[in-house]
């Protein structure tokens, strides 16, 4: 995992007067969670925190920088708004180098304009994959090149090549994605005409 830093202060309050409060100075709300406890409140610039998800995605180590102290954290969630995407809370699980965790990595499915280039369609049934490991030996995300494959082909969890230091908790029959013909072929709906038949000289239609 790629390592970075983040400015974070402690908050004493909750709820929806302190949420509104915080929006009004563009910060978020965040908890740090801790093993047995019932987790630090933490507030976080919108925008900063924007910016760090924005060039290094959500699966880093986030070291959280407050009144002089580094905490190493990872992000466990991440909440935004679902009409316009801005961010509601995030929270953070705080851990040790060379801990043994369980993650959820992205899948980047790359050269996906090479495929579209033959007329097919890339079927994505899998964005994240789950991976246990390391802390910091965990990949921030795991790519597939999708010109290698053809029309029909399907590519699956066990196709993933990863560090033998990891282990992949997801299914190894789960479908990452497949390759379909395109959807844009047009549908014949051109029906045979049926000429009417004639039954003692009278016409009668099947």
């Amino acid at each position: 995992m790629k390592n970075i830093e983040l400015n974070v202060d402690y908050r004493t309050k909750s709820g929806n007067k302190q949420t509104r409060k915080l929006r009004n100075e563009n910060c978020v709300p965040a908890i740090l969670y801790g093993k047995g406890t019932r987790g630090r409140l933490l507030k976080v610039n919108e925008r900063e925190l924007n910016n760090a998800i924005a060039k290094n995605g959500e699966n880093v180590i986030v070291n959280l920088k407050a009144n002089g102290m580094v905490v190493p954290a990872v992000i466990k969630e991440v909440q935004r708004d679902h009409l316009n995407e801005r961010l509601i809370h995030v929270d953070f699980q705080p851990i040790t180098m060379h801990e043994i965790i369980n993650t959820d990595v992205p899948i980047l499915v790359a050269n996906g304009e090479r495929v579209e280039k033959n007329g097919w369609v890339i079927n994505k049934q899998m964005t994240e994959l789950k991976i246990e490991g390391e802390v910091e030996k965990i990949p921030p995300v795991i790519t597939v090149d999708a010109s290698k494959f053809k029309v029909g082909q399907v590519f699956r969890v066990a196709d993933i090549e990863i560090s033998e230091e990891l282990s992949i908790i997801s299914g190894k029959n789960e479908v990452v994605f497949s390759i379909l013909p395109t959807k844009d072929r047009p549908i014949n709906l051109v029906f045979e005409r049926v000429e009417p038949e004639l039954v003692n000289g009278e016409m009668k239609g099947k």
